[in-house]
């Protein structure tokens, strides 16, 4: 928690932490990847699973139960720390959002949506893509299409 100093007061930033993961699995050699919408499905977007860092939780930890919680699936085939994040900041409040790649089994891989979750899609990259409508998706998309071509 970052102090800053205007003067003589000193202000306190609260500082949250959140995931962004890009669930994908390959088909016909190619990624797909798996797009939410949340409730309520008319105010929602087309987007990756995200969630909060728990207090004490590692970022893969919350990466792991948030796909989870989200998706049903368990057991990622591999995790990538796409090595990147986004900090917002409202005020005197914070954000740091942190990127990574969850990748499941292909075709095996059975969504069971949790309670929050309205719709679930699987697309390429191109769809995806035009599927994204936050600027920070889209740019966490073609990090993780491109250390997936490496």
């Amino acid at each position: 928690m970052p102090l800053h100093r205007r003067g003589s007061e000193v202000e306190t930033m609260v500082l949250h932490h959140k995931v962004r993961v890009f669930v994908f699995r390959y088909e016909e050699q190619q990624p797909h990847f798996l797009l939410l919408r949340h409730q309520p499905r008319l105010e929602s977007r087309l987007g990756p699973v995200h969630g909060t860092v728990g207090m004490g939780e590692q970022l893969q930890e919350a990466v792991l139960r948030e796909v989870t919680e989200e998706t049903g699936l368990q057991h990622p085939s591999h995790l990538i720390d796409l090595e990147h994040f986004e900090r917002l900041c409202f005020g005197d409040e914070g954000v740091v959002e942190w990127e990574f790649g969850y990748q499941t089994l292909g075709h095996g891989s059975v969504i069971v949506p949790g309670p929050q979750v309205a719709e679930t899609i699987w697309a390429n990259f191109d769809r995806a893509f035009r599927s994204l409508e936050f600027s920070q998706d889209r740019e966490a998309l073609i990090r993780l299409q491109m250390r997936l071509r490496a």
